[in-house]
């Protein structure tokens, strides 16, 4: 578990993952309006789905942003590692969107992966026109190094790639 202000992240169990895939509601758990997003059950199948890079999940980190007031899953963030890199992803619903959960969820993972002596540069990319997610990651401190073609959701983009400071 990795506290932030306002939220805690909460590793994603597969058993967890395979449940909200097949569509039925986990135990102990309360979704925010909107849950699970497209982008959520991307990353349930990279955990537990036919397209998870390994059995047990290795090298691919999600975990749940939860909001500290009321114990409501709002989205996820997470990272995969390849060797000393860690690539970051987030997302929250549509309906918590805009209120910093975001912005703090990615502080505190930040934090957790400078500590870690594996990690030694940490990246994120979005496409250049999604400015909220850029913002976001401006925030939380992390600096702009590129920007490149690459391709999202099947489609060429151009991407807006970060860099943790």
């Amino acid at each position: 578990m990795i506290e932030g202000e306002a939220v805690v992240l909460r590793p994603i169990r597969r058993d967890v993952a395979s449940a909200l895939l097949e569509g039925r509601q986990p135990a102990g758990l309360v979704f925010a309006d909107g849950y699970p997003s497209e982008f959520s059950l991307e990353v349930m199948d990279l955990l537990a789905g036919p397209r998870a890079a390994t059995p047990d999940g290795e090298g691919f980190h999600p975990c749940f942003v939860v909001r500290k007031e009321d114990d409501v899953v709002v989205g996820e963030i997470g990272c995969s590692r390849s060797g000393p890199t860690a690539r970051v992803g987030y997302s929250i619903v549509a309906s918590c969107q805009g209120r910093g959960y975001a912005t703090d969820a990615l502080r505190a993972l930040l934090m957790s992966l400078r500590a870690d002596p594996r990690v030694g540069q940490i990246t994120a990319e979005t496409p250049v026109a999604h400015g909220a997610s850029r913002r976001v990651m401006e925030k939380a401190g992390m600096r702009l190094c590129e920007e490149r073609l690459g391709e999202v959701d099947g489609e060429l983009v151009e991407l807006a790639v970060y860099e943790a400071a």
